[in-house]
């Protein structure tokens, strides 16, 4: 078999473990962690669930059968940094897991690490949606123990996702489990220009949307470094779902990442949570969209918002 030395030209190969997916790469960080239903992991309160593909964080979590408490957020998905404290201090929580939603970083990352070490947790960093985004010059990713990530969402492929290791206190005996195509795919895309047309493509949306009634972008600005999964906004006065839909119903192809949160969660004490997941709905900005594809996107999404 072809190792992946001989396939892909990147730093840092040692200690990054591919697989086919992201969640699977999730199963196994905490499996070299060592959680288990007394050593709990710490989540944000924003966690999908969909009938064809369940939940990529809570299906790993009761596959490797850890315990888990929830921390919350700010409306705008970033980390609330006292509430995070407050639970973290739980002697049964042995690590934390912090998601980088739709690419963008959380806030203020050194002082996650910070509260981390502080109470000795392990920090595990959901980089499903930011494949090549930085904070900075520091790319997402590298602050956690460990940190993983999703190919096939950012890359036009059925499969693959890695699991990085930063902290070399931890042991592995890991094993690559992905198909060759991926990683051959993979090596040989221009991840830079890709990256640069996300990112054009979201300034682009982003001057027209602001001004669009009915809706408005979820984040008002895009920082240097990000690359964005796709464009979230929020539906104001329509019915999201109906929106969809009918969006669809025009071949306009977007998704409503996140539209069902996990039951766990349940409303109580996260009804901003559940407010949030009935008005997102997130535009394809991908590389292969042109800007004649958006123009067309927000001229249709304009006629259902301002239609009766």
């Amino acid at each position: 078999m072809i190792h992946k030395k001989q396939i892909l030209n990147q730093d840092n190969l040692e200690r990054k473990y591919f697989f086919h997916n992201g969640r699977t790469a999730f199963f196994h960080s905490m499996k070299l962690l060592g959680l288990n239903k007394d050593k709990k992991i710490l989540l944000p309160n924003y966690i999908g669930i969909n009938k064809k593909e369940g939940s990529g964080v809570l299906d790993p979590i009761q596959k490797v059968k850890a315990g888990f408490e929830f921390y919350k957020l700010n409306s705008d998905l970033s980390v609330n940094h006292n509430d995070f404290e407050k639970k973290i201090k739980n002697k049964n929580v042995a690590a934390v897991l912090v998601i980088h939603y739709f690419g963008f970083c959380q806030n203020d990352m050194d002082k996650i690490v910070r509260i981390c070490k502080t109470y000795g947790k392990y920090l595990i960093e959901d980089c499903a949606h930011a494949f090549n985004s930085y904070n900075g010059n520091t790319k997402l990713g590298s602050y956690g123990d460990c940190s993983f990530f999703s190919i096939h969402k950012f890359l036009a492929v059925n499969d693959g996702g890695f699991l990085l290791i930063n902290n070399s206190n931890i042991v592995t005996n890991l094993k690559d489990e992905i198909d060759h195509k991926t990683l051959l795919i993979l090596n040989k895309s221009k991840i830079n220009e890709i990256s640069k047309k996300r990112r054009n493509n979201f300034s682009y949306l982003l001057r027209i949307i602001n001004k669009m009634p009915g809706t408005y972008p979820f984040y008002r600005e895009l920082p240097k470094g990000i690359v964005p999964l796709n464009f979230p906004i929020i539906i104001k006065n329509k019915n999201r779902d109906d929106v969809y839909f009918k969006l669809l119903e025009q071949h306009i192809e977007t998704v409503s990442l996140y539209h069902t949160l996990i039951p766990e969660l349940n409303k109580l004490g996260n009804s901003m949570s559940f407010e949030l997941s009935r008005k997102i709905l997130n535009l394809p900005i991908h590389e292969n969209i042109s800007k004649k594809d958006l123009d067309l996107m927000v001229l249709k999404l304009n006629e259902v918002l301002s239609g009766d």
